[in-house]
């Protein structure tokens, strides 16, 4: 049985998974007899059913290849390899990526299918912005060689294209010098919302910023929260972070709204502690990654993760208003962040947009896909839009209509992919590979 990274058993299937360890038993693979739809799963980390197909093809045995030009601050590397593998080698060499996610598991090819965005997209966009070029092998077997200047509708059909448009080999990304491994973090205390979305526009300089919110708190410290300001600086330090695994579910009873209220008091106050500190950039970056199957905190039912992305205008009438529709049903995020995103890019379907992002964990309940449906109703009256990477329940109606280049998408898929192989039940789900 196989699921997304979000456990959530309403989406556990029975998969047939293909290894190939070489380029050629790949294409050997894309050609055989019968085989109708595959889906592309890297190393998991999506949190909903698009990287699960009855078909799935994994890049786990594939020859991993990292190649670093300091001078030129460029990297070359296989789609297989891991944000966290190649830190290792840029570490060292006081190098790091211009755009990283909040977990360091996350393959190369998955950061490009799902264009992720980070702590610093208001500075520096999406993953794709220091994507020079990428290697497609197509379902056909042919390779393709695009970027933003060569073949530019495939580039922009990939990037964010989560593994539709064909099997990304290899990619090309622009890297930055960094003075360290190490973050100055300065955390900044907000009493209610508007304190917290003005933080935004008071360290907008800072390279990154993000808040956690307290979902719980009400009236007058309705969307308190701690703002996590930081940037690289030089530092002698010398620490490794451990990583541990938790081996068992935890026990989901435990995970209870009262639980959820008592925890979020005791971090907003305890996290008012020592609000300065030099932190390490696994620590900054990767927090969550200190257990590296924290998943299993969910219990065996496991969980939902919803980002929602909420434009400019009515920000804070907005985020009001998604705060009280979570309490009043008495649905609780265990863990909520806030973000400040830039520009949209021209990734047909890319995820950010001017405006903020906020993400929830919500624990798997008997009344969670009654719950989303009144939720999607709501955000498809604020114009908001759903990340795909956190998807698991979105309806075909709210998609078609907050993924407005889908056509350009569907064009391109149908042009490289003519014989429909990529998909995932998510792409079915929600009718983008037809």
């Amino acid at each position: 049985m196989i699921t997304g990274w979000g456990n959530y058993i309403q989406r556990n299937y029975k998969a047939n998974i293909y290894y190939p360890k070489e380029l050629d038993s790949l294409k050997n693979l894309l050609s055989k007899k019968g085989l109708k739809s595959l889906s592309i799963r890297g190393n998991g980390r999506s949190y909903g059913d698009s990287s699960i197909n009855k078909n799935i093809l994994s890049l786990k045995k594939l020859k991993k290849i990292i190649k670093i030009d300091k001078q030129k601050l460029i990297l070359y590397c296989s789609s297989n390899c891991t944000i966290g593998e190649i830190n290792k080698e840029l570490l060292k060499k006081n190098l790091f990526f211009k755009v990283s996610p909040g977990t360091k598991f996350v393959t190369i090819g998955g950061a490009i299918a799902s264009d992720i965005h980070g702590k610093n997209h208001h500075h520096e966009g999406c993953f794709s912005n220091s994507v020079q070029e990428i290697e497609l092998m197509t379902s056909n077997g042919i390779k393709i060689r695009c970027s933003k200047n060569k073949k530019k509708t495939v580039f922009k059909a990939t990037a964010g294209g989560m593994g539709l448009t064909g099997v990304i080999l290899f990619a090309k990304i622009k890297l930055k010098k960094i003075k360290s491994n190490y973050i100055l973090e300065k955390k900044i205390i907000s009493n209610n919302l508007k304190e917290t979305l003005n933080h935004y526009k008071k360290y907008n300089n800072w390279e990154y910023i993000v808040s956690w919110i307290d979902m719980t708190a009400t009236k007058s410290e309705l969307g308190r929260g701690i703002t996590y300001l930081g940037k690289h600086i030089k530092s002698n330090k010398k620490k490794i972070q451990q990583i541990e695994n938790m081996k068992f579910f935890f026990p989901s009873f435990l995970l209870n709204n009262f639980f959820i209220i008592i925890y979020n008091k005791i971090f907003f106050y305890f996290s008012q502690i020592k609000k300065k500190k030099i932190v390490h950039l696994n620590h900054y970056f990767y927090p969550l990654d200190k257990i590296k199957n924290w998943n299993l905190f969910y219990g065996n039912k496991g969980f939902i993760q919803i980002q929602i992305l909420l434009k400019e205008k009515n920000i804070y009438k907005n985020l009001i208003e998604l705060i009280e529709f979570f309490q009043n049903k008495k649905i609780y995020s265990f863990v909520t962040t806030l973000k400040k995103l830039g520009k949209r890019n021209n990734n047909y379907l890319s995820f950010p947009d001017n405006g903020y992002t906020v993400t929830f964990d919500i624990k798997f309940n008997n009344q969670i896909e009654l719950f989303y449906k009144k939720l999607e109703e709501k955000l498809i009256e604020m114009n908001a839009k759903i990340y795909l990477t956190k998807d698991s329940l979105m309806k075909r109606k709210h998609f078609e209509k907050s993924y407005f280049e889908l056509k350009k998408f569907k064009k391109i898929k149908n042009k490289i992919d003519k014989k429909n192989i990529f998909q995932s039940f998510q792409s079915k789900r929600l009718f983008i590979s037809e």
